[in-house]
């Protein structure tokens, strides 16, 4: 894990610490920051920290009224997976829970999320279904995904996790290394793959999180024959093989998925959150 020579957060001042640990990586602040920590500070689950990493933003002595969020600066820009594991390695939750800076989570998403974790000892990550939000916070479509048990199965075809959604379990998430830091992009999908080795991770169709759509999204910059496409490739074919699917069957699924990441890149494909928008403005 990356370590910053200035990470200026304060010791937990939670005695026992909080029950959940939320990450929110940020490279500026902006109004849609103020609004993401506002959803994440009037959760109905209040035994909460939040882990606000500044990824290279200027030292300007911002700083968060509530106690509850703790600010790591980054002296220079480190990328997504880097500032990750700086708020993973500074989380004092047995819990994890991550949001992007411009994206907001539902009142009760948390105590929901952790309810779902603690009762069911098998599962060390839970995700969620999303609305899909614009600049302005209107409501432009509704992201679906698939849930109930053989998510691993699912995760050898394409990413079914929203990462604004996700509440990991802090131990397996450490078990396995945290973020790859040579996954600029797709990192939350690498780190899906991995952690199906070691535990199962379920969804729920319950839309816990508003998540905006905007042109700078990295998902529309991912190179499919980059370092990250590498580096997933790889985690596909190891969890294909920790769940005993045959190398040839694997490697056509890789083909289709690097299709698909091609068309995409090329703008021949829309992403699957474009189409939720479509369908929505079709209703």
């Amino acid at each position: 894990m990356t370590k910053s020579d200035d990470l200026s957060a304060p010791p937990p001042r939670h005695g026992t610490g909080p029950a959940v640990s939320v990450v929110v990586p940020a490279v500026r602040l902006d109004l849609h920051l103020r609004t993401a920590l506002q959803s994440l500070l009037t959760q109905t689950l209040q035994d909460i920290e939040v882990v606000l990493v500044l990824d290279g933003v200027g030292n300007d002595g911002w700083d968060h009224p509530d106690d509850r969020v703790r600010v790591l600066r980054l002296p220079t820009h480190q990328g997504t997976p880097a500032a990750l594991n700086a708020g993973l390695a500074a989380s004092a939750a047995p819990y994890i829970a991550r949001l992007d800076a411009d994206d907001v989570a539902e009142p009760e998403r948390l105590e929901r999320q952790l309810g779902t974790l603690t009762a069911r000892p098998d599962l060390i990550g839970v995700g969620s279904a999303a609305l899909l939000i614009d600049g302005d916070d209107a409501v432009i479509g509704e992201l679906e995904v698939p849930t109930g048990p053989g998510m691993a199965a699912h995760l050898l075809r394409r990413n079914v996790f929203v990462h604004s959604a996700m509440l990991l379990d802090a131990a397996a998430l450490r078990a396995v290394g945290g973020y790859d830091e040579r996954c600029l992009r797709m990192q939350d999908y690498d780190l899906w793959l991995r952690l199906s080795r070691v535990g199962a991770l379920e969804n729920t169709s319950e839309r816990l999180v508003r998540y905006r759509v905007h042109d700078g999204m990295h998902s529309r910059q991912t190179n499919p024959f980059g370092r990250s496409a590498q580096v997933v490739g790889r985690s596909r074919r190891a969890l294909a093989r920790s769940l005993g699917r045959s190398r040839s069957t694997q490697a056509a699924r890789d083909l289709v998925w690097t299709a698909g990441q091609t068309a995409r890149h090329l703008g021949l494909r829309r992403p699957g959150y474009a189409s939720s928008i479509a369908a929505g403005a079709d209703r």
